[in-house]
């Protein structure tokens, strides 16, 4: 038995797809590739694929985050590769050169959904034929479809988080959904409202959350603090066109800047809005970070004290 155990793990397993979230379903796709073996995900960078026939594409996370979620998954190692390196590839080269010659594979995992090659050309129909010729098995694991019957889909939680249903998409990625970037040196508008913020920046074909004021955590040294985020283009203290996420963490006070930090987003509170005055902005953000108090379970008031 202790044989069977050690020749199964041994097996390099390939998980297949883009990933973008690390969603449900694409969580039950790595589950049976990690039971299988050595699990090494195959996907590409997302930011060399910033459209598609014509459309612009957004994706939940960066290389790095998505990297994370992966990791956090059983799989062993992950290798994004260029867009530029695999779409002039046909089905039969991008199995002979990427899943057989860099990474040997016995086994490859993905949805049944799943294309690949030139043009997404192929279909798992043909990764069957092919993995037959090239000497590796194929397991297709069916979508998994959300209470409504309609499949989980990354497309669905880009539509979700766009449309400020946070608790939604939370669900459908089997997670809450992370900001996790470098804090960056702001304008110090908020400081001097008495309410400091660590300002984050979203990538240019990142899908950026509905604007407006998210109930969120923020993690410090492994420390979760309640805060308050808000995500848009400040339209009363700069009016600028990037949008950016600005988190207020309650009662703590410390420098982040240059630092990467984690903020979870949990709840929709509110739309972002352009008041007439910063100290009509400064007493809404006392009322929003009133109402933040409120949603925190009895068993963290000890927090504040």
């Amino acid at each position: 038995m202790k044989q069977e155990t050690q020749s199964q793990k041994q097996r390099i397993v390939a998980a297949l797809g883009v990933f973008d979230g690390v969603h449900l379903g694409h969580r039950r796709v790595l589950a049976q590739a990690v039971s299988l073996g050595q699990c090494h995900v195959v996907t590409f960078a997302v930011e060399t694929m910033p459209g598609k026939q014509g459309r612009t594409l957004r994706y939940l996370y960066d290389n790095k985050q998505r990297k994370h979620l992966l990791l956090q998954c059983g799989v062993q190692a992950v290798y994004p590769l260029s867009f530029s390196e695999i779409h002039t590839l046909d089905g039969d080269a991008f199995c002979t050169r990427i899943l057989k010659e860099r990474l040997h594979v016995d086994t490859v995992v993905c949805g049944e959904d799943f294309r690949f090659g030139k043009h997404a050309a192929c279909n798992t129909d043909d990764l069957v034929r092919l993995g037959q010729r090239h000497g590796f098995q194929v397991e297709l694991v069916p979508r998994i479809c959300d209470t409504d019957g309609s499949p989980i889909s990354s497309a669905k939680i880009r539509f979700l988080l766009e449309s400020g249903q946070i608790g939604a998409v939370n669900r459908l990625l089997g997670n809450d959904y992370r900001i996790i970037k470098r804090v960056e040196t702001g304008n110090r508008i908020g400081r001097t409202m008495g309410f400091p913020t660590a300002n984050q920046s979203f990538e240019p074909w990142q899908c950026v959350p509905c604007f407006g004021v998210y109930a969120s955590v923020a993690e410090i040294n492994d420390v979760c603090v309640p805060a308050i985020t808000n995500i848009g283009t400040r339209p009363t203290v700069t009016g600028g066109s990037m949008p950016i996420a600005e988190t207020h963490l309650l009662d703590w006070s410390g420098e982040l800047v240059g630092k990467r930090l984690t903020v979870t987003l949990q709840r929709f509170m509110r739309p972002e809005s352009r008041f007439p005055s910063v100290d009509a902005l400064s007493a809404q953000i006392q009322e929003d970070i009133k109402h933040r108090r409120a949603m925190l379970p009895e068993s963290d008031t000890e927090y504040f004290d």
